[in-house]
């Protein structure tokens, strides 16, 4: 009596061919997945943000995140508008999309930059790692900030991660608005 089989021997090499054919597709797919675009004008939401943590939810006033993409860069500038006077522009701060780290000399003391996509392209974690001189002995300070837009792509949220040996771990939610 013959064994009851779904596939006989000469079609379990087609099956697996083509299993294996599907799977290098849909890796394929994943990996040409464009990168989240995040640029434009991006207002402060004190509402929606964390509070007591980050002294942009006490600002008695209108912050506005400027991001500018291209390709191989991402540009963030922060500007501060107090009712009835000029906004005040922070410097910008830039990294390549690239995931290379590059030195930054601009601060008090050296730091290291970087900037990595998720694997899905849908978020991108900034990192600076600054490292400065307390009582004579070197410490590394870490910023890393996870950028996400929301489905409808007017919503920015950015989770923010302080960590030092000096003030140990502190994290931050910051919302954004798609300023028209």
């Amino acid at each position: 009596m013959k064994p009851d089989r779904i596939f006989s021997y000469k079609y379990n090499g087609i099956i697996k061919v083509s299993a294996i054919f599907l799977f290098l597709l849909s890796s394929l797919n994943l990996m040409s997945q464009t990168q989240t675009n995040f640029s434009g004008k991006w207002e402060f939401d004190k509402a929606a943000s964390d509070k007591d943590k980050t002294g942009d939810a006490s600002f008695n006033g209108t912050i506005i995140l400027e991001i500018k993409q291209s390709s191989s860069t991402i540009t963030f500038t922060s500007t501060y508008f107090i009712p009835g006077k000029a906004g005040i522009a922070m410097q910008p701060d830039s990294y390549f999309l690239d995931g290379k780290v590059t030195t930054d000399n601009s601060g008090t003391g050296p730091a290291k930059k970087s900037a990595k996509w998720s694997q899905d392209n849908k978020s991108l974690t900034t990192s600076l790692i600054m490292t400065d001189s307390i009582d004579g002995v070197a410490q590394e300070f870490l910023t890393a900030n996870t950028y996400k837009l929301s489905d409808d792509k007017k919503t920015l949220y950015i989770e923010e991660l302080n960590k030092s040996k000096l003030n140990g771990e502190i994290k931050v939610k910051k919302v954004y608005k798609k300023k028209a």
